[in-house]
């Protein structure tokens, strides 16, 4: 279950680029509201797969209706909205019921007021579909010790989302991904890709994460297209990376 939240912006104002750490914040803190238990549940734990854990939610990036980019922040009016999604529809209805008591956003000493909240309505999975990147895809890996981004033009790009999807799979249906069906992933419209313009550096914390901004097309079951819609691509879904929307061709 998708749900989209709005705030209004009374005035013209700066914001920073990055706000990742203080929207996953936000979303905690609604879920709170409504559930002491489950939001602390999924701060310090999460679910449990092979040794490590997953926090079950992803957010997409703000959208704003008038947003200009500056050298250093974004001059933005009108209003900010974002979209969130989980594999656990709980956690989405406790956030609907905390963001409407909470009823504002607080941003950098700016207070915006919620203007609506609107589930979004079901996807209509199909064996391939494509998708847009609503906040960018970030692919970690180590190498001597060191965290490496690997990029779109890296086979290991796309080895380490098929991994990770197939984990969330089975925390999703509780099974495992079939061994004979397929997954596979490919950038839609390739000839028209330029990494260095897909390419997204975001500072969340005091860490920098690259990722890539990039439409995919996507062939498997459509058991797994839903994990997909609700769990993102790449790491760090939690932290605003990776979420997805389906586009009509």
């Amino acid at each position: 279950m998708r749900v989209e939240v709005t705030f209004h912006i009374a005035d013209e104002m700066l914001l920073p680029y990055d706000l990742n750490y203080p929207i996953s914040s936000f979303i905690y803190h609604c879920v709170m509201q409504a559930d002491p238990d489950l939001a602390q549940w999924l701060h310090d734990t999460g679910l449990e797969h092979r040794g490590k854990k997953y926090k079950p939610f992803v957010f997409s990036r703000c959208y704003f209706t008038s947003r200009i980019n500056l050298k250093s922040a974004m001059k933005v009016k009108g209003s900010l909205a974002y979209q969130l999604d989980s594999i656990k529809p709980e956690i989405v209805q406790r956030f609907i019921e905390g963001v409407w008591k909470v009823g504002q956003l607080s941003l950098h000493d700016a207070i915006f007021p919620l203007k609506d909240v609107r589930i979004l309505p079901p996807v209509p999975f199909e064996r391939k579909m494509v998708y847009q990147a609503l906040g960018s895809i970030v692919v970690p890996t180590q190498i001597d010790g060191q965290v490496i981004y690997c990029h779109p033009l890296d086979s290991q790009f796309y080895d380490s989302m098929r991994y990770s999807l197939k984990n969330w799979y089975t925390l999703r249906w509780n099974e495992e991904f079939p061994e004979e069906e397929i997954l596979r992933i490919q950038l839609y419209r390739p000839e028209k890709f330029n990494l260095k313009k897909a390419a997204v550096l975001t500072r969340y914390k005091e860490k920098n994460l690259k990722g890539y901004q990039i439409p995919l097309i996507i062939e498997t079951s459509t058991k797994m297209h839903q994990v997909i819609y609700e769990s993102g691509l790449g790491s760090y879904g939690s932290q605003g990376f990776g979420m997805v929307s389906a586009l009509n061709e």
